[in-house]
């Protein structure tokens, strides 16, 4: 067995996984929730289905009583039992890099969300011990927005699977995730004196998987959130309550799985976020040239709103 921590979670894997951490390499963890990750017999056909359909880039998803299975390419991947088991199919023959893909991202997504965590589809960085998250559509740069913050000395707290609770004066705080960030080959080559090692996503992609040198290991109060918008220049603009609101919702990384009444329970928990956190469209055209100006518009307003406290 491996053990490791990540997202605030005490994982016990019957398989390796290169991208996390060993359990005593993260510090500031409350009582943490145990979680298992076993091979075994996964076979969704033989379920009775609540609702099934697309989830993420080229995966599906079936949803049952008591389960969540991960569907790629009609073979089954994993099933996600409760809220503290995964199950991978040991029969799959998906590559094994791959494979660890699906479960460190779609399966940990939905499980984390069955952890009664708000989980967002972001990435964020540390910047003096408060957590700025990066979201927008696929595509639209996340991650290497976010690399571009890294190469400026913030460290990594999650890439892409953004785990939100709220501590006991109602804020909300986000905990660490997994030590790697996936990128397209223009941006990793910039960058790859920031990683420890690059492995193959998949033998047909040429993202990879890229393993940073550091990464920020505490629970942090989320306290900037930047929405990434196309636009023919590169600003910040105001956004209201209201498309705050939606625009949290549609970012919502498990928004298409669960039931209507188990998405309004966490509807508060958006509103909340709304209320307490600052949340601006930052504008940008699609060019690798702007990222530096992108990484310094953000540090500015994280500064500028530290002196306004």
């Amino acid at each position: 067995m491996f053990n490791y921590i990540t997202h605030g979670l005490k994982i016990q894997s019957e398989i390796q996984f290169p991208e996390l951490k060993g359990e005593n390499s993260h510090n500031n963890e409350s009582t943490l929730n145990e979680v298992k990750i076993s091979l075994g017999k996964v076979d969704s056909s033989k379920s009775d289905i609540i609702s099934e359909g697309i989830f993420r880039v080229a995966s599906r998803y079936i949803l049952t009583k008591n389960s969540v299975y991960v569907i790629w390419n009609d073979i089954d991947v994993c099933e996600i039992r409760h809220s503290n088991q995964i199950i991978i199919n040991k029969s799959s023959q998906i590559e094994e890099n791959f494979l660890r893909s699906l479960i460190l991202g779609p399966a940990l997504g939905i499980l984390l969300h069955r952890q009664n965590r708000l989980i967002l589809h972001a990435s964020a960085v540390n910047i003096n011990g408060e957590a700025v998250a990066i979201m927008g559509h696929n595509g639209m740069g996340k991650s290497t927005t976010t690399m571009a913050l890294i190469a400026r000395g913030y460290p990594l707290v999650a890439d892409d699977i953004l785990s939100v609770e709220f501590n006991q004066k109602g804020n909300p705080v986000v905990y660490p995730g997994i030590g790697r960030i996936k990128l397209w080959p223009e941006v990793y080559n910039k960058y790859k004196e920031k990683f420890s090692n690059m492995n193959v996503i998949h033998s047909h992609s040429p993202k990879r998987s890229c393993q940073l040198k550091e990464q920020s290991t505490s629970i942090l109060p989320l306290k900037h959130i930047y929405i990434l918008e196309k636009s023919n220049k590169i600003c910040l603009s105001k956004i209201n309550y209201s498309e705050s609101l939606i625009e949290l919702i549609r970012n919502s990384y498990c928004a298409n799985i669960f039931q209507e009444a188990d998405e309004k329970s966490h509807f508060q928990e958006y509103a909340e976020i709304v209320r307490r956190v600052p949340i601006k469209y930052l504008n940008r055209y699609d060019s690798l040239s702007e990222l530096d100006q992108l990484a310094e518009i953000i540090e500015k307003d994280v500064q500028s709103n530290k002196d306004q406290e």
